[in-house]
């Protein structure tokens, strides 16, 4: 198995710096009379670049929506759905620890503002932990769907 990549321009002249790359998950086989074919398994979703790059959200995304797609597939072994994600993290790696923190930062900034912008009080230190709690059980009982398992 390998990734078929087919990268699409944007037909928007506006976003002509956007370009889109679908990922298909393909399978090589020999027919009866032993010619070489390949035949599609599965689309795994598509990839924004933009400006000549992945953006870490276009890149976690994909990701999400590729493990979903691979988890539906019951033909393929816990070897090969490993495999696929390697052969994927290539193109559209997982993000990084910078990444992350800076993301959480901005979505704490975009929080803060929306509440001071409201005029809504921010949460206590109590309110966050509870947050961070119940988002810790959401993520115990979505791991097996984001794991493929």
């Amino acid at each position: 198995m390998y990734i078929r990549w087919i990268v699409r321009k944007h037909k928007n002249a506006h976003a002509l710096h956007m370009k889109f790359h679908d990922a298909y998950l393909v399978q090589s086989y020999r027919d009866q009379k032993g010619n070489p074919r390949q035949r599609t398994l599965a689309y795994l979703g598509n990839l924004r670049e933009m400006e000549d790059e992945f953006p870490g959200i276009e890149r976690e995304l994909f990701l999400l929506r590729a493990r979903r797609v691979l988890a539906s597939l019951p033909e393929l072994s816990e070897d090969d759905h490993k495999d696929v994600l390697d052969l994927l993290q290539e193109v559209a790696p997982p993000l990084s620890h910078e990444e992350i923190t800076r993301a959480f930062h901005q979505n704490l900034y975009w929080y803060v503002y929306s509440c001071h912008a409201r005029g809504n009080p921010l949460p206590t230190a109590e309110e966050i932990d509870l947050l961070i709690e119940s988002t810790k059980e959401t993520f115990e009982e979505m791991t097996p769907v984001l794991s493929g398992k």
